[in-house]
């Protein structure tokens, strides 16, 4: 009885609930871009490039008719462009930093119709941003994320848990009448993780287990362990989708284990959506060249070739009302020229990085956090840790430790920790370690393994 009112809950939510909502409720073309998502990602890549090029050409010309912010580049720097060259004269375009929004902010939108609102950047590593974001950015996103979730073998309406959303999304998280209701009618079903108990932890794991979702979907990978750590038996979903920060292989290894299922990693930003996600295959990150246009780049704003780290500078193709050329969300990442086996015809990110912050930099100017996050991951009495780089001569080391009464017994291992750590930076420096009961998640809600607060972005 309880699989016939899934399917039965499935299929109302996808041919009536669903379809009503977005049209008439939300007024957004998400199924119409849905299916077109669904058909460009089989095209071949010089059949998207020529779809890209022509979006990127009416945004920029758009952009030039009505955003005084990128008029006055235009004009300043008499810049040209064509839809044949577009492409080309983008470079041309100044890079889009967080401080040249805040600074601008007021000149970098302009409202076409009642249909907009107000969203913020994480915040994960400084101060976040204000952007405005309409309508038809909201029914992109919505269908990127839909496909997204149809990779990961859920399809539309089907049962999602979603676990440690972003705060704005907290308020569907209550356990009321309203609620429950509304977990019914989107088939997701909201659980923050963000500051939880054991207590807390043990009854997630029944409500998985009572739902049994075909996605489990988690900003933070804290519930694996206390699963594998208290041997508890857990519902396995077609797949689990991660995102909100970098997904380490050690990570991602306990959670196929834990959960039976292979692990989907979804990468985007507040500011821009979700932007690329891994397929079956898992040879990279699939991008979305009709929603972004990405440039991987130097510190000095210059290409870089695939196969090499860069920063992540994206053009937001669909938010008119406040667009994001060249914008540098504050991510590495790396290009790939290879194509899938999967047979779709979008480009790859070979690898994201994260971000510049969660990179350490050594004395001599080099950026060296390969290593670092395996010192402490699965190790001995280690529950949870965080790497702070206060200066290039110091380095904090926050650990929740399983118990506390070993603490004695881990000289050995905090000694051969610091040789490793001066050995992956390069040259001698202070390693400190603080035994703490609990490490905050940042204001967005994640986890920062590694923080870096040494300059040089």
């Amino acid at each position: 009885m309880l699989c016939l009112d899934r399917t039965i809950g499935t299929y109302i939510r996808r041919k009536f609930i669903f379809p009503f909502y977005w049209k008439y409720i939300k007024h957004a073309k998400v199924l119409q871009y849905y299916k077109q998502l669904q058909k460009h990602q089989w095209l071949t890549r010089e059949e998207i490039l020529k779809i890209q090029r022509k979006k990127l050409y009416e945004l920029i010309q758009y952009a030039n008719q009505n955003i005084p912010h990128y008029q006055k580049i235009i004009q300043d720097s008499n810049l040209h462009f064509s839809e044949d060259t577009i492409f080309t004269d983008l470079k041309n375009f100044p890079i889009l930093t967080k401080d040249t929004i805040r600074k601008n902010f007021h000149q970098l939108y302009k409202f076409r119709d009642n249909f907009y609102y107000k969203n913020t950047s994480g915040g994960s590593t400084g101060e976040p941003i204000l952007f405005y974001q309409d309508m038809d950015y909201f029914a992109w996103n919505t269908a990127t994320k839909i496909l997204f979730d149809e990779w990961a073998g859920r399809k539309i309406g089907e049962r999602i848990v979603k676990m440690s959303a972003p705060l704005q999304d907290l308020r569907n998280c209550g356990r009321g009448i309203k609620s429950y209701l509304r977990q019914q009618i989107s088939g997701i079903t909201m659980l923050d993780d963000i500051k939880m108990t054991e207590k807390d932890k043990l009854r997630c794991v029944q409500q998985i287990n009572h739902i049994q979702p075909i996605l489990y979907f988690t900003f933070n990978r804290e519930l694996s362990r206390f699963i594998e750590e208290h041997h508890l038996q857990v519902h396995s979903p077609n797949s689990v989708m991660t995102t909100g920060s970098i997904l380490y292989p050690q990570v991602k290894a306990r959670i196929e284990k834990v959960f039976r299922a292979p692990v989907f990693n979804c990468y985007g930003s507040r500011e821009v959506g979700s932007v690329a996600c891994n397929c079956l295959q898992d040879k990279g990150f699939h991008v979305i060249p009709t929603i972004h246009y990405i440039e991987i780049l130097d510190d000095n704003g210059m290409e870089i070739k695939s196969g090499k780290e860069g920063n992540v500078v994206i053009t937001l193709l669909s938010n008119y009302t406040m667009p994001l050329i060249r914008y540098k969300i504050g991510d590495i990442a790396i290009l790939s020229k290879k194509k899938c086996q999967c047979g779709r015809g979008l480009p790859l990110l070979e690898k994201v990085i994260g971000r510049i912050r969660g990179r350490v930099k050594n004395k001599y100017g080099d950026f060296v956090s390969t290593g670092l996050y395996s010192l402490f991951y699965f190790k001995e009495n280690i529950r949870k840790f965080q790497l702070i780089q206060e200066t290039t001569e110091l380095i904090n080391i926050n650990l929740v430790l399983i118990d506390k009464k070993k603490l004695k017994d881990m000289n050995q291992f905090f000694t051969e920790t610091n040789q490793k750590i001066c050995k992956i930076m390069g040259h001698q420096l202070t390693v400190k370690y603080n035994i703490v009961d609990k490490i905050e998640p940042s204001p967005s809600g994640k986890y920062l393994y590694i923080f870096s607060r040494v300059e040089g972005k």
